[in-house]
């Protein structure tokens, strides 16, 4: 499927809204307690705000594991994303995987904590990098 540059915009766009309302979900959980599930919503926060970058530079992914290939080949090789911050998509990937399909699997509230606002400070990169971003 083709998208015609409005189209795009307005999907990166959406993705974008899709990033920071999943954002704020996990904050809201984690109010309460809910850590496999903050983590999960950290996670797609980033997948989201991930995908918006991707869409806006016209890489595409299909997978979860495609997406994090794409972010690391086009923007942690070259620089944009530093290692580390390639490597929080990964984890929370791994948090969220775990928390929702793993037996004895549990997120802590200190896991959660250290890594909301790690979260926070990717998605906003990853938005910044975004050329078609109006948010």
């Amino acid at each position: 499927m083709s998208l015609s540059c409005d189209d795009r915009k307005a999907l990166v766009n959406y993705r974008i809204e899709k990033a920071y309302a999943s954002f704020e979900e996990a904050q809201k959980v984690a109010a309460i307690s809910l850590w496999n599930l903050a983590a999960n919503r950290l996670y797609y926060a980033l997948y989201h705000a991930a995908s918006a970058l991707l869409l806006s530079d016209g890489y595409t992914s299909h997978t979860h594991k495609g997406l994090m290939s794409q972010i690391s080949m086009n923007y942690v090789k070259n620089g944009k994303i530093l290692p580390e911050e390639g490597k929080l998509i990964w984890q929370m990937f791994n948090k969220r995987r775990e928390g929702d399909y793993e037996d004895f699997e549990e997120t802590t509230e200190e896991e959660i904590m250290e890594a909301t606002p790690k979260v926070k400070m990717l998605i906003d990169k990853l938005i910044r990098l975004n050329r078609l971003a109006t948010k």
